[in-house]
């Protein structure tokens, strides 16, 4: 009986930890999940913010459990997720299994520096992990200087043997702090709601540290000056409405098709009842081609620019970014986006999404890319390795730097900027450059 009970215990425990690594695992935006249990917790607005950015998720009944401990394995997933550390090393520890749904999150963590296991080769995954092992792992991570005499005020200092220094570093950083009664409690197990404020304290004093809390927005140097550029073409079929100048190059004029150009006297532009602005082609007369040859260089440019900043999210919901509600922030994906359904870009004034594509972006028929919060389009940048297909009826706001070519639905609409190093395709659509 005794051997039967527990390999029913056995079972249960290994049920509850994938039901939560399988919540750790796969995000869940604020749009698709209420958590029940955080309201009057006091890490509420951090714990919200992380189940919105996808790095975390509550359980399959919608609860969090804040003052749960968490293992070690668990704060691993977790802080790789914050910190988009994906590289792996080999590993080799007693306890982890190849086939263990950690080994992946171990190999990572072993390959980023900040765990090394215990001195009888195993990892512990599945123990709980304490203040003080969180605390030394921040302080590698962030790159914290040890100094043990910030430690001392704590009431149980003495009670930090090997943990002193880090301890005392990222208290100093301000990342973890000590309780009301004046102890740190290093070898007390740290709860759920703590590891994510502790680990987005980290992150924040990272990014901070690193001179870019502030993400700038993409320069379009002189291809800002139109609301359509591209190298290869750009086409409509009537009647479109174009709000801003558009512009072809290297190709010549005859590769603007369906807006019946009208050229001027000077011949250095052209106008179109379906555009309020000019029209500009690289057979035009001076200074036409060399600003569009500029134009072209600087979209390039951009382009560039964008695919090669810093990723502040990776393979978020793998690519389907469907009724999703993101916040500011470099976003980074190998596979094509997907918007199959409304998408909410939530932010102030000022702030920048710059989103990498390595494939293409798709946008299914009526759906729509919503501002809130003050978010401006000229602030928002999509950077597309392949085809951009906005649907019928769709609505789309921001930059589009597109490698190839870019297709606008019928009827569709857009706020914002198609920069292509292809072509540019309009069917009855409406595009207005942003303010």
């Amino acid at each position: 009986m005794k051997n039967r009970f527990s390999k029913f215990k056995g079972k249960i425990a290994a049920a509850t930890v994938i039901c939560l690594i399988v919540t750790l695992s796969m995000p869940i935006g604020a749009s698709a999940v209420t958590i029940s249990d955080i309201s009057d917790h006091w890490a509420n607005a951090t714990i919200q913010n992380w189940v919105d950015k996808g790095f975390v998720a509550g359980y399959t009944d919608g609860s969090f459990k804040p003052d749960n401990t968490i293992s070690r394995a668990e704060f691993m997933m977790l802080t790789n997720q914050a910190f988009a550390f994906t590289e792996k090393a080999p590993i080799a520890y007693s306890d982890v299994k190849a086939d263990a749904w950690y080994a992946g999150a171990v190999a990572i963590a072993k390959a980023a520096g900040y765990i090394s296991g215990y001195p009888d080769g195993t990892m512990k995954p599945d123990s709980p992990i304490s203040r003080e092992e969180a605390a030394s792992i921040i302080m590698k991570i962030d790159k914290l200087t040890a100094d043990d005499s910030a430690a001392n005020h704590f009431t149980d200092s003495a009670s930090l043997v090997w943990s002193k220094g880090a301890v005392s570093a990222v208290n100093a950083a301000k990342i973890m702090m000590g309780y009301p009664d004046g102890s740190f409690g290093p070898q007390k197990m740290i709860k759920r709601g703590e590891a994510v404020v502790a680990l987005d304290k980290a992150m924040k004093y990272s990014i901070t540290a690193s001179g870019s809390a502030t993400i700038d927005a993409v320069d379009l140097g002189t291809a800002g000056n139109y609301a359509i550029l591209a190298k290869a073409g750009i086409s409509s079929v009537p009647n479109s409405v174009v709000t801003g100048n558009i512009g072809v190059s290297p190709v010549a004029a005859t590769f603007i098709t369906g807006f019946s150009l009208t050229m001027d006297a000077t011949n250095v532009f052209s106008t179109s009842t379906q555009v309020t602005g000019k029209a500009y082609a690289a057979d035009y007369t001076s200074p036409t081609p060399s600003n569009l040859t500029t134009a072209v260089s600087n979209m390039e440019t951009a382009y560039t620019d964008a695919a090669g900043r810093a990723a502040d999210y990776t393979e978020l919901y793998s690519g389907d970014i469907s009724g999703r509600t993101l916040t500011a922030g470099v976003y980074k994906w190998g596979t094509e986006v997907l918007i199959n359904t409304d998408v909410t870009l939530h932010g102030s004034a000022n702030d920048v999404f710059i989103f990498q594509v390595g494939k293409g972006i798709t946008q299914a028929n009526g759906t729509k890319i919503i501002l809130t919060g003050g978010i401006q389009a000229k602030n928002i940048f999509w950077q597309s390795a392949e085809t951009v297909a906005v649907g019928t009826n769709a609505h789309f706001e921001g930059i589009i730097l597109g490698m190839k070519n870019i297709t606008l639905g019928t009827n569709s609409t857009m706020n914002g900027r198609l920069l292509a190093q292809t072509a540019v395709t309009l069917d009855q659509s409406t595009v207005v450059e942003p303010n």
